[in-house]
């Protein structure tokens, strides 16, 4: 079968050779993306890298780069063809012969018969560079949703990818100049990863669905996943076709020659994948959950439950975060994320990563299960809309059911909608759900509105651009940290597309997120666990923690020392004030201030980490100064 990898490559297009030193710095700090093994492939102006993490098939016959000697095809690759079996059997029957077991073979041979068609066929994650000797050509391609990182540089005929910012920074260090629009938007409180931006000026981030091919003069980008929208019309078997689409998601990905993990918040996305899965009897699947004591949102009676329904099957870590060196917790964060980030489930997720990577290689993960089925909050005004315009629907009930809906945040229905409005209303104003005007979208974010439905297109705009592509950097950034692949059943590109297909109260009906999903898993998912309205996630009581002493100590050193003040990117008097009311206000007001606090210090943190550099560039041109 295929590996996870950290990939990288040079392509010198006015012919000069390329520099072998440079593709061994890229490879050397893409180790923890690929530690088992590392190759290259070096021929005159072509260059290409890659780091090895074995799942299947261990042998020296997996390495890579790989060639296909008699097409004149060269291979780096980072990922898992799901379908891999099919597709071999497919390409075998039409006359391809494979000495490996590998998907990483079949990646090649279908290439090599249907050229760049050949992604649009492939069910799984990838990112991956093909060198074709015959045509010299360099074709870039990246998964469906963007599961696994790929950005390129361009510059003076030289054009460069890898699987992180950090390897192309690391042989070129006159990338390292920050972007100030992405710095900008971020500070305003916008999504990252909405586009093909980076925090780098030139450094791109490869768009999902999107296959680039690179000529001696050219760079062409084409989309090629070919689904369009459905009708939105109900089917009498959405239930048992979710069913059995999600179950034969998590079938494929378990195949592996090693164990398989899994992440279980006991939140109903990983509980679906845990009811599914099928283990070997003599095997249990190892799962990693969260344990507070004594924290009001502790979450582990329910992982608890979602692991005691099928008794033998799993073991279970308890994964406990650590509250102390909160900031150089944060600090190890930014670097493998090779940008500053939003909050959401950074610090939980970093050590149950951590812990995952004692045991396993791979974990199954819930990710993607929100964004398809209206499992936050800022879904329900969109969806409300839409119940209003029902000719049929009318108002009646309609306190009851917000009331029910207000409960994903433990808030008064009246409170609850106020919120939620002026999110809503934000967001499709071109407003941050924060409240502060929102720059133009960056180059490359998708746009349009292709559903009748509101919530449905509310929920594509989540998908592509404005929250998953955030999500899904941070999931792989935090797992390859600590040497793990990570697989999101919930991202078959055949689930996504039956769920886009269904009408909008498949998702939100009756007071109740993921509504087809609750249905279809009825009896299968543990009652207690079905019944859940409360959305936490993989939380953290970061709020807390930072403002204890020896914390404080350490947000103050990196927010007030000269080289912040000196970037001009937040008024210094401000900052004071407002890291005084965030350490002696009261704890309801320290929560609500954590996010903003969370990205000045990643920011702060990225520029040491990656602009900062002896001799190196920094940040040039005009400056946005922010209040906070």
């Amino acid at each position: 079968m295929g590996l996870v990898c950290g990939i990288a490559g040079i392509w010198e297009r006015s012919g000069r050779l390329v520099d072998p030193a440079a593709l061994d710095r890229m490879s050397a700090i893409l180790r923890h993306r690929g530690p088992d093994g590392d190759g290259l492939h070096l021929d005159g102006e072509i260059g290409l890298a890659n780091r090895r993490l074995a799942i299947v098939d261990p042998t020296p016959a997996g390495d890579q780069p790989m060639s296909l000697p008699e097409r004149g095809l060269w291979l780096t690759y980072n990922g898992e063809i799901h379908n891999y079996p099919e597709l071999r059997r497919e390409l075998e029957a039409g006359g391809a012969r494979f000495r490996t077991q590998t998907d990483t073979e079949v990646v090649l041979h279908a290439y090599a018969a249907w050229g760049a068609d050949a992604f649009d066929r492939f069910n799984g994650m990838w990112a991956l560079g093909i060198w074709d000797e015959r045509e010299r050509t360099l074709v870039l391609s990246r998964d469906r949703f963007g599961i696994k990182p790929l950005c390129y540089s361009v510059r003076d005929g030289r054009v460069v990818f890898a699987s992180e910012p950090k390897a192309i920074l690391e042989a070129f260090p006159e990338e390292r100049v920050a972007d100030d629009a992405e710095i900008d938007r971020f500070l305003r409180g916008c999504y990252t990863d909405s586009g093909e931006a980076t925090f780098f000026a030139n450094v791109k981030s490869l768009l999902p669905a999107t296959t680039l091919v690179v000529t001696r003069d050219s760079l062409h980008a084409r989309r090629y996943w070919s689904f369009e929208p459905g009708d939105e019309r109900p089917r009498d078997d959405a239930e048992e076709c979710f069913r059995e689409l999600l179950r034969d998601s998590v079938r494929v990905r378990m195949r592996s020659d090693v164990p398989v993990g899994a992440c279980l918040s006991g939140g109903l996305d990983s509980s679906a994948i845990a009811a599914l899965v099928e283990t070997p009897d003599e095997r249990p699947m190892q799962c990693f959950s969260l344990l507070y004591d004594g924290w009001v949102d502790d979450e582990s009676e329910y992982s608890r439950a979602a692991a005691g329904a099928r008794p033998g099957r799993f073991v279970v870590h308890w994964v406990r975060p650590e509250s102390s060196k909160l900031v150089e917790t944060m600090r190890q964060i930014v670097w493998h994320h090779d940008a500053p980030m939003p909050l959401r489930g950074r610090i939980a997720q970093w050590f149950t990563m951590q812990e995952a990577g004692r045991h396993v290689k791979v974990v199954l993960d819930g990710q993607g299960g929100d964004e398809l089925l209206a499992g936050y909050s800022h879904f329900v005004l969109p969806y409300l809309v839409d119940r209003l315009r029902r000719p049929t629907a009318g108002a009646d009930g309609l306190l009851s059911e917000l009331g029910d809906l207000a409960r994903i945040e433990g808030r008064s229905a009246l409170w609850f909608l106020a919120l939620a409005s002026g999110r809503y209303a934000r967001s499709v104003a071109g407003l941050p759900r924060w409240g502060i005007h929102r720059p133009p979208p960056p180059p490359g974010a998708p746009t349009g509105r292709p559903y009748r439905s509101t919530l449905n297109n509310a929920l594509w705009t989540e998908l592509s651009s404005e929250g998953l592509p955030e999500v899904l950097h941070a999931e792989d950034a935090l797992s390859m940290a600590f040497s793990i692949e990570s697989r999101t059943p919930f991202l078959d590109h055949r689930l996504v597309e039956l769920c886009f297909s269904l009408p909008y109260t498949d998702k939100i009906s009756a007071g109740w997120t993921k509504s087809v999903l609750r249905r279809s898993l009825a009896g299968i998912v543990p009652p207690e666990i079905l019944a859940r309205r409360r959305k936490l996630g993989f939380s953290a009581p970061v709020a807390e923690w930072l403002r204890l002493e020896e914390n404080l100590r350490d947000v103050r050193e990196v927010l007030l020392d000269g080289r912040c003040v000196a970037r001009g990117l937040v008024d210094p008097r401000r900052l004071e004030v407002a890291l005084t009311a965030f350490e002696r206000g009261p704890a309801r007001f320290a929560a609500a201030q954590t996010g903003r606090m969370w990205r000045w210090i990643t920011l702060e943190l990225w520029f040491r980490e990656f602009v900062d550099q002896v001799g190196r560039p920094t940040r040039e041109g005009a400056r946005v100064r922010h209040s906070g």
